[in-house]
């Protein structure tokens, strides 16, 4: 099968809407074009252009699409939950005049949960007011997106709350199936010990976004035998070129042809800005793979 395929800012370390370290947005979409993708994600909001308009036509002029918009905050506390509401509605106000129709939602990071990423025994896991709240933010964000005709697709993500395998199935069974699907990331699962292909199958009804990545298998393994914490891993290059890790491509295309899965897939790579990696090169590659494995036209 072959999918629609992005990329997004995070491949060039893109995590903030600002920061001197980063690259400009244009040399950013440039590259993502210039790569040979499809489409890109918005990534934070007020990295790209904020005007409709304005990010219309950098994106036409590039043969992009926007592919979805993003939202990651902390999603169980009461005293910013507004905020976080009132973000999606903005980014929401942006997604629909672009006909883009999918917002990810992804918990932010929290630091007890950046630690023991990818540890599920040491983890720290959120009580049960925490979590209703957690839950209630998710269905308010859902319920803006749902009125902008923009579906939402939650992502769980190593070092937040929603990271391991218990977590995604409780969050899915609390959440209401018609607001909220889910984005099967294949290298945030694999490196919360969560076998990517199984949960595409296991939850084929609430799928409705992909995000293909993949994990060093050494940087993975000192994860677990050195404590790294998840800054500490994403800086060693826990995160590759597709085709270099552990993540099993293949059965993943699998999976997703068994789903009928047809919508966007979007490369993302978490680099480190001050990583040694060059991001068009990475993402060149990463696009040759999935080329090679089918996943890709």
């Amino acid at each position: 099968m072959t999918l629609r395929v992005g990329n997004a800012p995070t491949s060039w370390g893109i995590e903030k809407p600002s920061d001197p370290s980063y690259p400009t947005w244009s040399q950013v979409l440039d590259e993502v074009a210039g790569a040979g993708y499809a489409g890109v994600e918005l990534g934070p909001l007020g990295y790209f252009p904020t005007d409709p308009g304005a990010l219309r036509s950098e994106l036409a002029r590039r043969e992009l699409e926007l592919s979805a918009g993003v939202v990651m905050d902390v999603l169980h506390d009461a005293g910013t939950a507004d905020a976080v509401v009132d973000k999606a509605r903005s980014i929401c106000a942006l997604l629909q005049p672009l006909g883009t129709d999918r917002l990810v939602l992804i918990a932010g990071w929290t630091p007890s949960r950046v630690e023991t990423a990818g540890r599920p025994g040491a983890a720290e896991r959120l009580g049960a007011s925490d979590w209703q709240r957690l839950i209630d933010t998710v269905h308010r964000v859902a319920t803006v997106a749902a009125a902008a005709g923009v579906a939402t697709t939650f992502h769980p993500h190593a070092g937040t709350d929603v990271e391991f395998g218990d977590e995604i199935d409780r969050l899915l069974d609390d959440t209401d199936p018609s607001l909220v699907g889910l984005c099967v990331d294949t290298g945030h699962a694999r490196y919360a010990g969560v076998d990517p292909a199984a949960l595409l199958r296991a939850r084929a009804g609430r799928v409705n976004h992909v995000h293909f990545k993949d994990v060093d298998p050494g940087v993975l393994e000192r994860v677990g035998q050195d404590e790294l914490s998840f800054w500490d891993a994403y800086r060693q290059g826990v995160f590759c070129p597709l085709g270099r890790g552990c993540v099993d491509f293949g059965d993943v295309e699998g999976a997703l042809g068994e789903i009928g899965y047809d919508g966007w897939a979007t490369v993302e790579q978490d680099a480190s800005p001050t990583g040694d990696s060059v991001p068009l090169d990475d993402a060149r590659e990463s696009l040759a793979y999935l080329r090679s494995v089918g996943l890709a036209g």
